[in-house]
C-alpha cells in the first residue's frame, strides 16, 4: 500500500502524512522536491519497497499506476485554515487568508502544468477529507480507518 496525501495549504497535510506514517509504521516521503517531471528513482524506490505514505500536490501523479495506491486530497474551511496559517506563522488573520489563496492559486497552477489535471479534482483521489473539521488526529484515525479496509478489501478480491 503506497498512500499519497494532496492537499489545500494550512490543511495540517504534512503534519498527518507523518503521524499517518508513524501509526502504520511505514516510511513518509516528500515528493514536492521530484514535482514537474518525471518520477524520480528515488520515490519510486521506495514506493517499490513497501507500504509508505506520501505527501506532496503532485505525489497522486508521480506515483500513478503503483500497484496498491491509495490516493487522499485534505481540504477545510478556509476560515479554519487561516487559523492555522496565522497561529503557526505569526500572521494577522486576512494575511494567513491571502497566503492560503496565493499558495493554492499557485499549486492550482503548477499541478495543471506538470500533470495536465485539475488539482483538487474529487474525482483524481479516493478519498477526501475535510481535516480542519476532524483535526489532525480525527483525520489520522478516519485515514487508518479507511486504509485498512481497503487493504482488507483487496485481500478479499474486492478492489
Amino acid at each position: 500500500m503506497v498512500v499519497t496525501i494532496g492537499h489545500k495549504y494550512g490543511c495540517g497535510g504534512r503534519e498527518i502524512a507523518r503521524q499517518l506514517a508513524r501509526r502504520l509504521n511505514v516510511p513518509c516521503r516528500d515528493a514536492d522536491p521530484f514535482a514537474g517531471g518525471e518520477c524520480p528513482e528515488p520515490l519510486k524506490n521506495l514506493a517499490a519497497r513497501g507500504s509508505c505514505v506520501v505527501t506532496g500536490f503532485c505525489a497522486d501523479h508521480l506515483l500513478a499506476g503503483t500497484e496498491g495506491l491509495i490516493r487522499v486530497f485534505l481540504h477545510g474551511a478556509p476560515d479554519r485554515r487561516a487559523e492555522r496559517i496565522a497561529r503557526q506563522s505569526g500572521l494577522t488573520m486576512e494575511e494567513a487568508r491571502r497566503e492560503a489563496l496565493s499558495r493554492d492559486r499557485e499549486w492550482a497552477r503548477r499541478y495543471g502544468v506538470y500533470t495536465g489535471g485539475k488539482w483538487a479534482e474529487a474525482s483524481r483521489y479516493d478519498l477526501t477529507v475535510d481535516s480542519t473539521a476532524l483535526g489532525v488526529a480525527g483525520t489520522v484515525e478516519l485515514l487508518s480507518q479507511f486504509i485498512a479496509l481497503k487493504v482488507m478489501r483487496r485481500r478479499g478480491g474486492e478492489g
